[in-house]
């Protein structure tokens, strides 16, 4: 019974903390997107590295390029998908101060999974809490 109640503990802590980070990365990403730039571009180049870890044993880095007043930038993608291939049009937004890296547009959203799993984590570390204190009151 009481390692119900510690994995609960877990549980909740790690999703309230996951949701706070989900929710502050998110709308940090989204007041930060009001200073970008937004260009059009094509993936030019996916780089594989095998990792040897077995749960993700490949990591991936795509390149892609798009045009900045006439000069063609070629610099890294923050993200992969397994639907990228070499060619593919995507819309990504950039900061005129830094191109070493842009940003798929849409990708912020990622942010909000992180936060709602944070609270499917915390409910779940709730149930058990409950659950726990219920049956040890019998």
């Amino acid at each position: 019974m009481k390692s119900a109640k510690i994995v609960g503990i877990v549980f909740a802590v790690s999703g309230i903390l996951f949701t706070i980070i989900g929710t502050v990365s998110g709308i940090v990403r989204l007041m930060e997107k009001d200073d970008c730039k937004y260009a059009t571009a094509y993936i030019v180049k996916i780089d594989e590295k095998k990792t040897g870890d077995p749960e993700f044993p490949i990591e991936y880095t795509t390149y892609v390029e798009f045009d900045i007043n006439g000069n063609q930038i070629t610099t890294k993608l923050n993200t992969y998908n397994s639907s990228f291939y070499i060619g593919k049009e995507i819309e990504v937004y950039y900061f005129e101060n830094n191109l070493q890296t842009v940003y798929e547009n849409g990708s912020e959203a990622l942010f909000i999974v992180y936060a709602l799993d944070g609270v499917v984590f915390a409910a779940i570390g709730l149930l058990l809490i409950i659950k726990n204190k219920h049956s040890m009151q019998e």
